[in-house]
């Protein structure tokens, strides 16, 4: 029948398809977060070890980033879903078997891999399949996808681990994304993510290697996404993937429920702010970076205040605060996507989308690891509130460094468009000229 036909080719179902994957894929990312200390016990490991799979699963993610979107630019975001929902299953495979460190360590490391692709290929579908006006509503309501996936991986994970079991919970979840190998490969699926085809285009080859990269991070814009993308996003990848359930539990003394609970809210805000972020990036281009850094001057504070609260126990309302302002952290870091879908031909908007990516994840790496060392150098197996305070403090200077530089990158960007439109040529995005343009262009420039 016509009507069957047409919602087998349907963009809907094709986003569909792939915003499934995602949201398996962010459960499997996000499952330590609440299963760390599990991992712990069954595997033996210390802290430091611990944020080693953080270190090496989002490494693996930020290095791949860019051969990712270099990958899908040639061949096609159908068909790099394909490899990285086979690479997640699999690894979640191997990590529920796994008895020892390396092999766990292994399992994290290819699921960073798989990981890797699968946002970059869902947004290329967006861009690819619907009109730009749509294009920050379909950002958002893919990152609304993953936070699905992330409230999954909280109390739900938590109940999973508790009556399932680690081998039954990991297994169940990457069986899961294996079957979506086999929706990649319907027919109706194949041909119609295949966007040259579907329109009788052939698309000219895009620039490949370290051409591409250059000519991607060369852009002053693109280098604006991936401090955006940094400073806004890691500190909410460091709490929510790693940290905040072992900081609640053992530092403050929450019990697990009541841990899961905040990573609950954590979410719920993350959702709430995903509509209100998305649409006001999408309809006003023109406060997309000022409220970015103000969000992420605002991660900055609130941690700072986590790790500086007299008498070393927050109240219960001041730590649901910071949760929520790091949990908007999270949709304000897809402005940065916005930029490098506005700035970066066809041609080469996976790359770029990639490089803006690695941003955030580059970020949580760096700081996830800071916190295991200076847990271990402090406390080795039985950390308390003093040494999760000292641990925490070095997500707070990466959150500072990681937001100055966006200022700074900022106004540059601005510097770069104010010239432009006194000169007669078109810009973006809309601006008028500042005190802190003119200061920047005197002391900076």
């Amino acid at each position: 029948m016509p009507h069957r036909a047409a919602l087998r080719h349907s963009p809907w179902l094709i986003w569909a398809i792939g915003a499934g994957v995602y949201f398996f894929g962010f459960i499997h990312r996000a499952s330590l977060g609440v299963a760390g200390p599990n991992a712990v016990d069954r595997l033996g490991i210390s802290a430091t070890q611990l944020g080693s799979f953080i270190m090496v699963q989002l490494g693996l993610y930020a290095i791949m980033q860019v051969p990712a979107g270099m990958a899908i630019d040639r061949w096609g975001a159908r068909r790099v879903l394909l490899a990285a929902t086979l690479a997640m299953g699999t690894a979640q495979t191997m990590f529920a078997f796994a008895q020892s460190y390396p092999l766990a360590l292994l399992a994290r490391g290819l699921l960073g891999i798989g990981d890797a692709a699968v946002f970059i290929a869902v947004l290329r579908l967006a861009a690819t399949y619907f009109p730009r006006r749509q294009y920050a509503y379909l950002t958002t309501l893919t990152g609304l996808t993953g936070m699905l996936g992330n409230l999954a991986a909280t109390v739900p994970l938590v109940l999973a681990l508790q009556n399932w079991g680690w081998t039954t919970t990991f297994l169940t979840s990457g069986a899961i994304s294996l079957a979506y190998v086999l929706l990649l490969l319907r027919p109706a699926v194949r041909r119609g993510a295949e966007p040259a085809a579907h329109r009788g285009l052939t698309p000219p080859p895009p620039p490949t290697g370290l051409t591409a990269v250059r000519a991607v991070w060369g852009r002053s814009e693109v280098r604006l996404g991936f401090w955006t993308h940094f400073a806004t996003l890691h500190p909410a990848l460091v709490l929510s993937l790693l940290w905040a359930f072992p900081y609640l539990t053992e530092g403050l003394g929450y019990t697990s429920a009541a841990a899961a609970s905040m990573l609950s809210v954590y979410i719920g805000a993350n959702l709430v702010a995903s509509f209100i972020v998305g649409p006001l990036a999408g309809r006003k281009p023109a406060w997309r970076t000022p409220m970015a850094l103000w969000i992420a001057a605002g991660c900055t504070a609130s941690l700072a205040g986590l790790v500086l609260w007299p008498g070393g126990i927050p109240p219960l309302w001041f730590v649901t605060a910071v949760f929520i302002v790091v949990a908007i952290g999270a949709p304000t870091s897809q402005i940065g996507f916005h930029l490098a879908r506005d700035y970066n031909p066809a041609g080469s908007m996976s790359t770029a989308t990639g490089v803006v990516n690695a941003g955030g994840f580059v970020g949580a790496m760096i700081a996830s690891v800071a916190i295991g060392v200076v847990l271990d150098a402090r406390a080795g197996e039985s950390p308390g509130l003093l040494d999760y305070r000292w641990a925490l403090s070095t997500l707070v200077v990466t959150s500072a460094v990681s937001t100055l530089t966006m200022l700074l990158s900022l106004l540059g960007v601005r510097q770069k468009a104010l010239k432009r439109r006194a000169g007669g040529q078109s810009v973006v995005v809309h601006l008028t000229e500042r005190p802190w343009d003119r200061l920047y262009e005197r002391f900076v420039r």
